[in-house]
């Protein structure tokens, strides 16, 4: 790559959760050769999705579309990658396997994910993790993503996670605060990065949380040190899902490379 620092997560008009008229392939590009660093595409990939709507950008096959979009564009310039961010199914690793196979040569970074486990209840979105949570007791909502993120990285389909503990997104003392039952130690996020340095797989160090009411990325600070000097790797990714988020985030891309200590 081009450039010293690079961002591995924005999302642009071919995430599901992107508005009409957001962001397309070139505007990034051109804020980030303004501000000399590299990016990583990495679009949703969720197979429930995908194969139930037809308005997802890759229903039906559309993934090579995207690869054709990006190649052509990287012929211009050396500083992008075409990536996905992967979710995962326990009950799909099959189809996620096989999918790896067909397209992990295809794409320069995949990330494994959890964004939902229950189909149609992400917990990433403030009001249907209300509506999960209407259903099912918090305690045992925050205790399924640790068990089902365990899952995930255990299962070595990836080599890459992102934000290992966004089940606190929504869930803080600054917005839906916890319930006294609830485990929401430091001990549960540290044993999926431990787990993630036995795999041998890259944590995302994911900066979106500092534009949510938890006001922090995912890990926090305090746990991706402590990750950090027991041997984890990481990636930095903002997790932009417009140019303005892009733009404004920058210099802290550059600073969580220099605490981390990437290269």
């Amino acid at each position: 790559m081009k450039f010293k620092y690079t961002d591995y997560h924005i999302h642009t008009k071919w995430s599901i959760d992107i508005v009409d008229n957001g962001p397309i392939f070139e505007d990034y590009i051109k804020k980030a050769e303004e501000f000399r660093i590299n990016i990583c595409f990495l679009e949703h990939y969720e197979l429930y999705l995908i194969e139930r709507d037809k308005f997802n950008p890759f229903h039906k096959g559309n993934i090579d579309n995207y690869l054709e979009e990006l190649d052509i564009l990287k012929e211009s310039y050396d500083f992008i990658y075409a990536g996905l961010e992967v979710d995962y199914y326990r009950d799909r690793e099959i189809k996620l396997l096989e999918f790896m196979d067909d397209y992990e040569k295809e794409l320069d970074f995949i990330a494994g994910t959890i964004h939902e486990w229950v189909p149609g209840y992400p917990i990433t979105t403030r009001d249907s993790l209300i509506l999960f949570l209407e259903k099912k007791p918090m305690k045992d909502v925050i205790d399924e993503y640790f068990k089902i993120s365990l899952k995930m990285i255990e299962s070595q389909i990836f080599k890459n996670i992102c934000h290992i503990d966004t089940i606190y997104r929504y869930i803080n003392e600054n917005d839906i605060i916890p319930e006294a039952n609830c485990d929401i130690s430091e001990e549960r996020v540290l044993e999926l990065g431990r787990m993630c340095i036995e795999k041998n797989i890259r944590i995302e160090y994911n900066l979106s949380g500092l534009r949510f009411p938890i006001k922090r990325p995912f890990p926090s600070k305090s746990i991706a040190s402590k990750l950090r000097k027991e041997g984890a790797r990481f990636f930095v990714g903002s997790d932009s899902h417009s140019i303005e988020h892009f733009e404004k985030i920058i210099p802290e891309i550059k600073r969580a490379y220099d605490y981390l200590n990437l290269e």
